[in-house]
């Protein structure tokens, strides 16, 4: 059984790993020995050019020449283990990951996070630079006397929460799993799925797709780039057995303002008339019950004083190293990659009654889990493989190479054609890209049958395959053929939004990814419906596409029953119908929702908000 591309993502969080906090350094006063250097240079040159490169080598050459430049620089004599790294439950704290906290030098894992970050500061810059009709969706629900600045910097977490659950289709959160009575391991480290912590950020990114912990991290990272921090309010122990996450908040100014990313829209305050706080909540216990979950709506007098602190604090971004770096990131390349826990900690004690807030968990859970999820993809567990290739099949991306180019372009914006300098030979942005990687829909359909497209393609059959293998390859590849051109038709619908092009985003959305109006058998002989596997007689080969090989046999489609995407594409289209004007038919595609389901639940609060 190979193991490919996918697995390397995990193995490189095997090494050892580590962090420390900067709420009481002040980073100005590290001085280097020399203001330039051709290290740092090159390493960071690296991390431009990770979307395209191959993820060992890069983390090789970007680690030596950080670890060169680094040890140039003095080491700070007041930098401290941060005391909220106590709070970390004592598996998590006592890793790799927190041990080399301070120290000055680089890990493998750094890159990883460099190269995230990198993504997440380039997605927070172009919401920030392009000003479309659909991110003004919270704007009147601003409270209007705020200070100027507070309000430019509410307005910019709205758009960043927007954009957020509107680009992160939600999956289900995970219970945590049931260890085996007498195992010592929790199930992060036993690399069993759970909340918030089975997906790195990179996966979430990528694939588009997240629990509402992973959408809540996100926000936290995207805020952090506008100077705004977003912290978890979480449930007093005895309510839930981790201090569960129950809201977002985000600080701007004196006020803690709510944001339910579960459903997708900010808590309203009482009357209705803008953003609730958690000042409000705590000075009106009667409408705290009403928003607190349904089985615990007779506890509020206790539940909101014992309101818990969970602070997005990643071991990288309280390292002391990666603050030396952040303060040599200019121009284009300036990110923020670090936060201060402990003084956003005083912070809530201080100024709005938090008395207990803590790390939150999930990040170093990832890493627990990422660790024992790869010794059991390199064990060949066929569970663990089965999860990888559900939630983050980077195999199809290898595969489908201008499709993993689109997708990586689109998330630092570069969504057309561009020169690099002036007179130079254009580079493809990322709708061209992603309109390459899309394979016409007559030849999908016969690839199976027809010699003549199989030629086109460059599939031959090898002497040596079995006829049996052959027929299975042929179909695996051309359900990667289907399943990328679902993934890359909700992305350039997306896109289209993002550009404020709602008349594109509106035909992409809803008719080539959620085929509204379109048959399913459409221009197809009655023979190549989907679903309806082909003779033998009917199925020539295709050399398979790398990947693994299972011994299940693989349905031969032409399309999917239902796109990938089918719930934020959903979403996203009533949103375009509401750009234009037209919220009758917006709230008559978020009503064909199941009621029922997480993504009903949350369209219906957006209905209510749109028919007061």
């Amino acid at each position: 059984m190979k193991i490919n591309y996918w697995l390397i993502v995990w193995m490189i969080f095997l090494c050892c790993l580590g962090c420390r906090d900067r709420s009481q350094v002040n980073v100005s006063d590290i001085r280097p020995r020399e203001t330039e250097s051709d290290n740092l240079q090159t390493a960071l040159a690296i991390v431009d050019g990770l979307d395209e490169a191959d993820l060992n080598q890069a983390t090789s050459r970007g680690i030596y020449n950080l670890n060169q430049w680094i040890e140039k620089h003095d080491d700070d004599p007041l930098w401290v283990t941060p005391s909220l790294l106590n709070t970390l439950p004592i598996h998590l704290a006592g890793t790799g990951l927190a041990n080399n906290v301070g120290a000055k030098r680089f890990f493998s894992p750094d890159i990883n996070y460099l190269h995230e970050m990198s993504w997440i500061s380039q997605v927070a810059r172009w919401i920030q630079a392009n000003e479309v009709t659909h991110r003004e969706i919270w704007d009147n629900y601003i409270p209007s006397d705020l200070e100027a600045s507070d309000r430019a910097k509410l307005q910019s977490v709205l758009r960043q929460f927007d954009w957020t659950v509107r680009n992160i289709q939600l999956d289900p959160l995970l219970d945590y799993p049931k260890v085996p009575e007498g195992e010592t391991k929790s199930a992060p480290e036993l690399g069993l799925p759970g909340p918030g912590y089975s997906m790195a950020m990179r996966d979430i990114l990528v694939f588009g797709k997240g629990d509402w912990w992973q959408r809540a991290r996100l926000l936290a990272l995207l805020a952090r780039q506008v100077d705004v921090q977003v912290i978890l309010l979480g449930l007093p122990a005895e309510f839930g057995e981790l201090k569960e996450p129950w809201l977002a908040a985000c600080l701007v100014g004196a006020e803690l303002y709510l944001l339910d990313i579960e459903d997708g829209v900010p808590v309203m305050s009482s009357d209705g008339e803008s953003i609730a706080t958690l000042r409000e909540v705590r000075s009106d216990l009667s409408f705290a019950a009403t928003i607190l979950p349904a089985d615990l709506q007779d506890k509020a007098e206790v539940i909101v004083p014992g309101l818990v602190g969970l602070i997005e604090a990643d071991v990288m971004s309280v390292s002391h190293r990666m603050a030396i770096l952040e303060k040599y990131l200019t121009g284009e390349r300036q990110m923020k990659l670090t936060t201060s826990p402990n003084g956003l900690s005083r912070t809530l004690r201080t100024d709005h009654g938090i008395e207990n807030s803590e790390i939150w968990v999930s990040v170093y859970e990832y890493y627990a889990f990422a660790a024992a999820l790869s010794q059991r993809l390199t064990a060949g567990d066929p569970e663990a493989i089965k999860f990888v290739r559900e939630r983050h099949d980077y195999q199809m991306l290898e595969d489908m190479y201008q499709l993993k180019r689109g997708r990586y372009k689109s998330l630092r914006g570069q969504f057309d054609d561009y020169e690099l300098e002036l007179g130079q030979e254009l580079q493809r942005g990322s709708k061209t890209l992603l309109m390459a990687s899309r394979l016409a829909q007559e030849k999908i359909s016969v690839m199976t049958t027809d010699r003549n497209v199989q030629e086109e393609l460059g599939y031959v059959r090898p002497e040596e395959m079995s006829l049996s293998n052959w027929q299975e390859n042929l179909r695996r590849t051309k359900l990667t053929f289907v399943r990328s051109k679902d993934m890359a038709s909700y992305f350039i619908g997306m896109i289209h939004m993002e550009q404020g092009n709602y008349a594109d985003a509106i035909d992409w959305l809803e008719k080539r990814t959620l085929q509204i109006g379109v048959e399913a058998t459409q221009s197809l002989p009655a023979e190549l419906t989907p679903n309806q596997p082909a003779t033998v007689e009917e199925r020539p080969s295709l050399s398979l596409l790398p990947g693994l090989v299972t011994q299940e046999s693989t349905l031969d489609i032409n399309r999917l029953e239902q796109s990938n995407f089918e719930n934020s594409a959903r979403y996203n289209l009533a949103r375009c119908y509401l750009a234009i004007g037209e919220p009758e038919r917006a709230v008559e595609i978020l009503q064909t929702v199941d009621a029922a389901s997480d993504a009903g639940r949350a369209n219906a609060r957006l209905i209510k908000l749109l028919q007061p």
